[in-house]
């Protein structure tokens, strides 16, 4: 929210006539001191993950497609959130040893761990349905006659489930539900709404690739997550170096969380967050490979601390500026 005001901002200062600045980081020597958190929570920086396969357990002519594709899509999407990816033949190694020890509760902890959070996923339901309109006019404003053509129309579902677990212990931490579709339509005659196997397989890989692509909840929870290092001060306003960069994703103008850890009467460790900032916005010197600075505001800059967490948001999507359909799933996050 704070980039978005800000950049409004710009864009109204641009408007009136002014000169826009591009964004800058804080000079050593605008360093100010910051008290340090009682409780350090480590960064995200080593963790790793394993995909599994994908199970399926009915037929259908397109499982091995729709396999292929929601693996690829979780594969992608958790790269992309900077944790370390288990190696795919290591993973279809250790399928069954991880697929076992969902029954006895726990995994063997011999040998050097395997990742800390498995990603198992089933396939609940794949299915394509059609429809057929018959041929029909109607008359337009001008009083024309409009003809629509006969056609036959065609949408996949895919859903699924993909729990995240914990190593070694097999706690499940996160169910994910996905749900994935596919829409086209074409004119016939042909009211039997025929499809051909390339067809049907290449709905169904992308309605499963959608059903991993449209969801936030695996982002959310793997985001990139590292301490507040220093925070300095200066003309262009208050910034904090966090201990996360290039190797973790972090981009100019991402949306950045913080929260603090603290401690409750029972002695359990609490989060709570304090408010949000963005990544300083240039390509310069905003983001190295092991940190970044964060443009914060005054409200947030009294609560940080050094140690403090920060989080990316990965609460929206990455949408194709042409892509309709996933800016609609943007919104229903939104709410």
């Amino acid at each position: 929210m704070l980039k978005k005001t800000l950049m409004a901002s710009a864009v109204i200062t641009g408007l009136t006539g002014c000169v826009i600045k591009e964004d800058v980081v804080c000079t050593p020597d605008t360093r100010v001191d910051i008290e340090t958190a009682e409780i350090q929570i480590p960064s995200s920086e080593n963790m790793k993950v394993v995909v599994l396969p994908v199970d399926i357990d009915f037929e259908n002519s397109a499982s091995k497609k729709i396999q292929s594709a929601m693996r690829n899509a979780l594969e992608t999407q958790i790269d992309e959130t900077g944790a370390n990816l288990v190696d795919r033949k290591i993973a279809n190694k250790v399928k069954g040893e991880i697929k076992l020890a969902e029954q006895s509760g726990r995994l063997s902890t011999k040998g050097v761990p395997i990742a800390d959070y498995a990603i198992i996923t089933e396939v609940t339901h794949a299915d394509l349905s059609t429809s057929f309109s018959e041929r029909r006019t109607y008359k337009n404003d001008d009083g024309e006659t409009v003809e629509i053509a006969p056609s036959c129309s065609y949408d996949f579902d895919v859903e699924a489930v993909a729990k995240v677990v914990v190593l070694p212990s097999m706690e499940v931490v996160k169910r994910i539900k996905l749900e994935g579709d596919e829409y086209s339509s074409t004119e016939t005659n042909n009211s039997r709404c025929p499809v051909s196997n390339a067809t049907y397989g290449s709905m169904a890989a992308k309605a499963a690739a959608e059903a991993v692509n449209y969801s936030t909840e695996l982002n959310k929870m793997l985001a990139a997550s590292a301490p507040v290092l220093e925070m300095r001060q200066c003309e262009a306003g208050t910034q904090v170096r966090i201990a996360m960069g290039k190797n973790q994703k972090i981009k100019p103008g991402s949306d950045i969380l913080f929260s603090n850890a603290m401690k409750s009467m029972e002695g359990e460790t609490e989060i709570h967050p304090i408010g949000e900032g963005y990544v300083v916005n240039n390509e310069q010197n905003a983001v190295t490979n092991k940190y970044s600075w964060v443009v914060i505001d005054e409200e947030v800059s009294l609560k940080v601390k050094k140690g403090t967490i920060s989080k990316v948001d990965a609460s929206s999507i990455d949408c194709p500026l042409l892509d309709p359909s996933c800016h609609v799933e943007n919104l229903k996050n939104e709410f």
